[in-house]
């Protein structure tokens, strides 16, 4: 399994070749820009595939991209001065933050009074979905599909504790930012698609995603799942990302090319695993070395 790392403190620019076709819809169309792999809004400038996406694909994946980046993921990315092309003066200042009322288990009583709270006083809000492994690897594994939040739980308290002596309410919780389960799911897709046709090359393998990514698709279940435990990341407060790619080994999708991702992986966030395609040949760096020098 190959480990690509992205560390924003140390920003590098790679630049690949066109392959000459949109990588999502294969087409070779005039006016193709050029694609960031991983998305500026996480990566900057990291990996960008030259003239490798047409229009129209760029318009069906912007419109849940965005939603990922900006919506479920904007308080965070500013929070940690994620990289932007919204001029600093010009990002939001505050955020709307719903409050609800809970019992002693938990379970919700009524909504309470949402609160416009300045973003530099709120506590490290994150919001992903976590889901069982992908139905195409037939793991027999019980995980929910549901979102997964981390709230830096002191800064959380105070402002419920606040919540709760405005509103005589006993026990307070805050709502995580809103996560679309198919929005992410499918950005993961658009995401390990790309990583993998940078890596390998677009005729490298069988794609499996490509009606998932053009929302042709809603399977996405099958293919984009977490494994948890099994990816070969380290904890490092440095990295904002940790990509790795490689081969499944045994089961009923033996020999798919899979990649795992992990993005801020010093919170403890999901290990996602995407299933990507089936090799057309030995995708094994290894083995490539060894045919080269025979």
């Amino acid at each position: 399994m190959e480990l690509l790392e992205y560390d924003l403190d140390k920003p590098t620019v790679t630049r690949l070749p066109s392959p000459g076709i949109c990588i999502y819809c294969m087409e070779e169309t005039k006016g193709l820009t050029d694609e960031h792999v991983i998305p500026y809004a996480l990566a900057a400038n990291m990996l960008i595939l030259e003239k490798s996406c047409c229009e129209a694909c760029q318009g069906i994946i912007t419109s849940y991209e965005q939603d990922v980046l900006r919506h479920q993921l904007g308080i965070f990315r500013i929070q940690v001065d994620a990289p932007s092309r919204t001029r600093k003066r010009d990002r939001p200042t505050h955020a709307d933050i719903e409050f609800i009322e809970v019992d002693a288990t938990g379970r919700k009583l009524r909504d309470l009074p949402t609160k416009s709270i300045a973003i530099k006083d709120l506590p490290l809000i994150f919001a992903l979905w976590q889901s069982p492994p992908p139905t195409i690897l037939e793991e027999q594994v019980q995980m929910p599909s549901k979102a997964w939040s981390f709230i830096e739980k002191e800064g959380a308290m105070r402002l419920c504790r606040e919540v709760a002596e405005e509103t005589g309410a006993v026990h307070v919780a805050m709502r995580a930012a809103d996560v679309r389960k198919y929005n992410y799911l499918r950005s993961l897709a658009k995401t390990a698609h790309a990583v993998a046709v940078a890596r390998f090359g677009v005729d490298a393998f069988e794609p499996y995603l490509r009606d998932i990514i053009l929302k042709r698709s809603d399977d996405l279940e099958r293919y984009v799942g977490d494994v948890p435990g099994q990816s070969p990341f380290e904890e490092h407060p440095a990295h904002t990302m940790q990509i790795s790619i490689g081969g499944v080994e045994g089961g009923p999708a033996e020999g798919s090319l899979v990649a795992r991702i992990q993005l801020y992986p010093s919170l403890k966030s999901p290990e996602h695993m995407i299933v990507v395609g089936m090799p057309k040949r030995n995708l094994d760096p290894e083995a490539e070395s060894q045919e080269a020098h025979t």
